[in-house]
């Protein structure tokens, strides 16, 4: 049976310095003001960047009466890597060998944990698998945050994100000038939506956890304007509202507390399983 406790989650986060990446789309290089790369978010400013709580924080959490719901992602977590991060059956023959023992032996747990969440926390009606589900869930989250978020919709956010989350929100929403106006436009997906991890796990007595990560490939665009006086039109600020191609990582997860299931919540996004952490 797949267990995790708070505290077990926070030491293994702790131990492999897991970060949350969280971005504007219109990134192409790493600078003091940060654009967005594969497995980053669409709208959001500069990045967004946080190493997972302290383990002394998770604990304390953990007594408290309240669950925490930002938990990070699960240890474990395998994205496999694309494109030349994947190492070449023919060249690195060992090393892709490796990998591909690696991600059967985590689809493996990942099924295990899923039975685990489904039929081992509570009772009759049991949670649905509802697999087929979690894409389009993800997608229409997506847009209704990126939307949220350019609208300064905080009431929005605060249904359908994580702690961590809301807060980077909430801080950017703070930041931006008044006399702007943001437009965020998903002009296409270039790809269909695909679940890359699907895990679950027991964290206490009557809780768990269960989390996916689902590739979003698409075409998108933020549009920033200066408001214009009374009867004048608003003014597009240079530089802004061309069109990005994105690939993004975003991660879901939603819990069992109380015997309840509760909705699934956006977590942010991540990025590949690195080869060095992978071969360990």
């Amino acid at each position: 049976m797949v267990q995790w406790n708070v505290a077990a989650v926070a030491a293994y986060q702790k131990t492999c310095s897991i970060s949350r990446t969280f971005l504007h789309p219109l990134r192409s290089r790493p600078q003091a003001r940060h654009y967005p790369t594969a497995g980053q978010s669409a709208v959001n400013g500069p990045i967004y960047n946080r190493t997972q709580k302290s383990l002394q924080v998770h604990v304390k959490e953990q007594m408290s009466k309240e669950m925490p719901k930002d938990l990070g992602i699960l240890p474990g977590t395998l994205i496999m890597p694309t494109g030349a991060k994947k190492p070449s059956f023919l060249l690195e023959t060992r090393l892709r060998w490796n990998l591909e023992m690696r991600r059967l032996r985590t689809r493996f747990e990942d099924f295990r944990g899923i039975l685990t969440y489904k039929f081992g926390i509570k009772g009759k009606p049991y949670p649905k698998f509802a697999r087929r589900r979690i894409a389009p869930t993800a997608t229409a989250l997506h847009r209704q945050m990126c939307t949220a978020f350019v609208e300064n919709d905080i009431a929005t956010l605060s249904s359908i994100c994580t702690e961590g989350l809301l807060a980077s929100f909430k801080a950017r929403i703070a930041l931006r000038p008044r006399s702007e106006i943001h437009r965020w436009t998903l002009h296409k997906y270039t790809h269909s939506p695909r679940i890359v991890s699907n895990r679950a796990g027991l964290l206490t007595k009557g809780a768990a956890i269960r989390q996916a990560i689902v590739r979003i490939r698409s075409i998108q665009s933020l549009t920033k304007f200066v408001r214009g006086r009374p009867g004048e039109k608003d003014i597009v600020i240079n530089g802004t509202g061309e069109k990005k191609e994105m690939d993004e990582y975003f991660v879901l997860q939603r819990r069992i507390w109380k015997e309840k299931e509760e909705p699934w919540m956006v977590w942010g996004t991540t990025q590949e399983s690195s080869i060095d952490n992978v071969s360990r």
